[in-house]
């Protein structure tokens, strides 16, 4: 019976199915994100938590995201090739998520928040796992000319399962408390699991070849020299350097924007909790637009545009922090998740181009842990910067830490597409 529904369902055939299965994987993801890291941050902060213990619980949720160079060798080099090569990642990310969400449904109300994030950290542990292998049978299955729309559509994806997961979790966890709400984000993504449970993987593509009889376990030194190929392109090693800064600004941000609206403005943890998910939404419809862009108009330059926005906006919202008006914060927080989104729709798509190979899993988790790196930087960053600038200097540092990485996006792009453009 199985077999009947999986027939002509595939997650790497190029169908529409297939960009379903990676949306629905990428909204998967990004719904534990949005209750855990985004509704728990505003029910914290509203509950009278500090800055400094919201910058510990993000990094405690934030670590596992950092250390994915080391997790993703796993995915690359071991599979149970009956279930597919990253399927088996995918089901099984998905089941430990589950695992280690049950004991929130018990207990969840009696902890403190380091506990919390210490299972968080555990819960984001499988979702890392999960974004891995995820992002590997996007790199492996998708053509080049293909990636911008695609990740719009997958990036998009994942913004709304943030912007969902925060809406539903803030209003439960103020309704009915931490232990309903964690049940109800168990239900979802046992829902959500049926996608790829109903699929079937078939033979993988590496640089675009087809690749049949692949053996369950990649050889380290295989693995190794697949690795090098990458680096062997310039550009990723300024890509390195690129990433050491896009994120030092959102990290800050995502710490202290919950205690700035609450202290500034009197706004209420609920209002927050119902305000941002419109603006991740709106994001996932720009990212939806990014990636459209990026199959008509240069990525580097698009990158450029949207990075050069938000510094734009963080530097209004340092200008204008004192006596801020609802109606402008509201603006704000809408262009800083719509400017966030199209940034990382068009960096993806230009890191994945670089990582067609059969390591492709370990070769955009380096890009990616670094990334993710560079947030946990701005989360320790947040506390030492309020006390020193109060809020208004802190948002201007995120302004102009974005400077490098806006400067850099044109060494991502091969010489001969600059000279053209």
């Amino acid at each position: 019976m199985l077999n009947l529904l999986t027939d002509n369902r595939t997650l790497s055939s190029g169908t529409p199915w297939h960009l379903f299965c990676l949306s629905s994987l990428y909204f998967a993801q990004g719904l534990p994100v949005g209750f855990l890291f985004l509704a728990l941050n505003t029910y914290f902060a509203s509950k009278g938590a500090s800055i400094t213990e919201l910058a510990v619980f993000s990094s405690l949720l934030l670590i596992p995201w950092t250390i994915k160079i080391f997790l993703a060798p796993f995915v690359d080099t071991f599979t149970i090739r009956k279930f597919g090569r990253r399927r088996f990642w995918i089901l099984s990310s998905q089941l430990g998520m589950v695992c280690a969400l049950l004991p929130l449904t018990i207990i969840g109300s009696e902890l403190s928040i380091y506990a919390i994030g210490l299972i968080g950290m555990l819960v984001n542990l499988f979702i890392a796992f999960q974004d891995l292998s995820t992002d590997a049978l996007a790199a492996d299955s998708l053509e080049e000319i293909t990636l911008s729309k695609a990740n719009g559509l997958m990036w998009g994806s994942q913004i709304a399962g943030k912007g969902i997961g925060m809406l539903l979790g803030t209003s439960l966890y103020f309704s009915f408390g931490i232990p309903f709400g964690i049940s109800v984000l168990i239900a979802l993504i046992m829902l959500l699991f049926l996608v790829p449970l109903l699929s079937k993987e078939l033979d993988f593509k590496i640089g675009y070849k087809l690749v049949l009889n692949q053996k369950n376990i990649l050889a380290p030194k295989n693995l190794l020299k697949e690795v090098a190929k990458v680096f062997s392109d310039n550009r990723a090693w300024w890509a390195i350097l690129f990433l050491i800064f896009i994120n030092l600004g959102s990290g800050v941000y995502e710490v202290i924007y919950n205690k700035f609206f609450l202290e500034e403005l009197n706004w209420t943890g609920q209002m927050i909790g119902k305000l941002r998910p419109w603006g991740l939404l709106s994001g996932g419809l720009m990212g939806l637009t990014a990636g459209i862009l990026g199959t008509y108009y240069q990525r580097h330059l698009l990158l450029f545009f949207f990075i050069f926005a938000q510094i734009l906006i963080y530097f209004f919202l340092g200008i204008f922090s004192d006596g801020i008006s609802n109606s402008f914060a509201y603006t704000i927080i809408i262009g800083i998740d719509m400017a966030g989104a199209a940034i990382s729709v068009c960096m993806f798509a230009i890191l994945m181009a670089f990582c067609f190979s059969q390591t492709s899993a370990t070769n955009f988790g380096i890009f990616m842990g670094l990334a993710n790196v560079s947030t946990l930087i701005g989360n320790n960053l947040a506390r030492y910067l309020v006390e020193a600038f109060s809020y208004s200097g802190s948002f201007i540092f995120c302004s102009l830490s974005l400077i490098p990485a806006a400067l850099l996006t044109f060494k991502l792009v091969k010489k001969n597409l600059i000279k053209t453009a």
